[in-house]
């Protein structure tokens, strides 16, 4: 069985660029298109309620209206509600960078893990055997190394250098070193880890990084509609809060 490079047969990187691209671009139209529809609407529809005779200090404008925000409880709503427009358009631009991600992930995670679990490898790989080293191995990896090795797979950037900061921020490196270490044990290998010189390659290792490295980048990757329906459920509260106060 011929073992082939992933990214040979992926798609074009230019064509998931594109499509993460438009992907992003949609998600923060969205975003902000509730952002002005909802948050706005809502805004400007509670304005409307507040045109009573409780609130002619806060249309006197000046220092009374400063005076009349700061202790009218109703007014102090509006401005919440009125918060809610950046909130909308802020949730669009993560769902986008969720979806750009889940492009990405679903075109090259897998060259994506293999690359970077091999990156990750090769320094486990030629460190010293000191007492407690593989215990640091977070610490001998370089997010800006690592974003270069990986460059002929994602190209270079800001987000490829976000992508590998995420990985190694969330890889249990020190649970997975037990991991590794306790199964070579347990096959009574000897450790692949040798002082100067190359060290041999552990195929165990690696398919252990690749894994993880794959399942984080999927967790990255799953966008979450939560933040929307959390956002949606305060939003309307907030409203109904606001109308009972101007009642």
């Amino acid at each position: 069985m011929s073992s082939t490079d992933p990214a040979a047969q992926q798609p074009s990187l230019v064509r998931t660029g594109a499509k993460a691209g438009l992907s992003f671009a949609g998600s923060v139209i969205k975003g902000g298109l509730l952002g002005v529809f909802l948050g706005g609407g809502v805004f400007f529809f509670y304005l409307g309620q507040l045109q009573g005779p409780g609130n002619v200090a806060a249309r006197a404008g000046g220092v009374g209206a400063v005076l009349a925000l700061i202790t009218s409880p109703p007014l102090l709503v509006a401005l919440l509600l009125l918060f809610f427009v950046v909130v909308y358009v802020a949730l669009g631009v993560q769902q986008g960078r969720a979806r750009a991600m889940q492009h990405l992930v679903e075109a090259r995670g897998e060259a994506v893990s293999q690359r970077l679990g091999g990156a990750i490898a090769s320094r486990i790989e030629a460190m010293p055997r000191a007492h407690g080293a593989l215990h640091r191995v977070a610490d001998w990896l370089s997010v800006d190394a690592l974003s270069k090795q990986l460059a002929p797979v994602l190209g270079e950037g800001k987000a490829v250098r976000a992508v590998v900061a995420f990985v190694i921020g969330r890889l249990p490196l020190s649970e997975m070193l037990a991991e590794w270490q306790q199964s070579r044990a347990e096959n009574g290998d000897a450790p692949a880890v040798g002082e100067g010189g190359a060290a041999p390659q552990d195929p165990a290792l690696r398919a252990l990084l690749t894994r993880r490295i794959h399942e984080t980048l999927q967790d990255m990757a799953a966008p979450s509609r939560k933040p929307l329906y959390i956002a949606l459920g305060a939003h309307a509260a907030l409203l109904g809060v606001g109308l009972w106060l101007v009642k």
